[in-house]
């Protein structure tokens, strides 16, 4: 007699076709949607496939259950900031020609690209980033921030027809968490201050600012 062939989870789809990734981007579209309009406690998976259009076995094709579309969801969102971001220096970068972009015109464009990120939609963000918060895994939202003083540790930023601008790994890390840190403060007391020009001048600054006054320690 032979052994009955064991049980395994059943493993997700994976989004490897278009059509498969459309849907899929459908869905987390329609997820940011609701919670940015019914806040957490009015997220569900049935609500979800109502506002989505798919049916609820849907869903479960490609989201094991309610905190497996938030965590997809908050990924989701970091990787189009990154996208975003490098999309728009290597347009502008090409848009500047010889001269090549300047420390604040680069400064500002990361800027921009952290608070624009979920399209504005702030209420959905707050709730993403507490929850990335209690499972200790709000450092990954920041990974845009990061790569960007990754290149300014690797001497891979350009100020304009200037030399290239170097950071020391402390430094990457403190400007990094201070730009952070501010955002989250923000989301913390009024989310809606993201959206103020004088908030993304004052990061703007602050960044501006902290590059000048270690060249010229350097």
């Amino acid at each position: 007699m032979t052994d009955a062939p064991s049980k395994t989870p059943a493993t997700r789809r994976v989004p490897a076709q278009a059509r498969a990734r459309k849907t899929r981007e459908l869905i987390l579209e329609a997820a940011i949607q609701l919670l940015e309009k019914r806040g957490l406690r009015g997220f569900s998976t049935n609500r979800l496939a109502e506002a989505s259009g798919f049916s609820v076995g849907t869903i479960y094709q490609y989201f094991g259950n309610k905190q497996d579309v938030l965590d997809a969801l908050a990924r989701h969102e970091r990787d189009r900031r990154l996208a975003r971001s490098t999309k728009t220096l290597t347009a502008r970068a090409k848009e500047s020609g010889a001269a090549g972009l300047s420390l604040r015109e680069r400064a500002r464009i990361v800027v921009q690209n952290e608070l624009r990120a979920f399209d504005g939609r702030q209420r959905a963000r707050k709730i993403l980033f507490d929850l990335q918060w209690r499972s200790k895994q709000h450092r990954d939202m920041d990974r845009p921030l990061k790569i960007f003083a990754d290149m300014l540790v690797a001497g891979q930023v350009a100020d304009g027809e200037q030399a290239d601008v170097h950071l020391g790994a402390i430094d990457a890390f403190v400007l990094t968490q201070a730009v952070a840190g501010v955002v989250r403060a923000a989301l913390e007391r009024d989310e809606h201050m993201l959206l103020l020009p004088e908030f993304e001048d004052s990061l703007v600054e602050l960044i501006v600012n902290f590059l000048e006054s270690r060249r010229r320690k350097a």
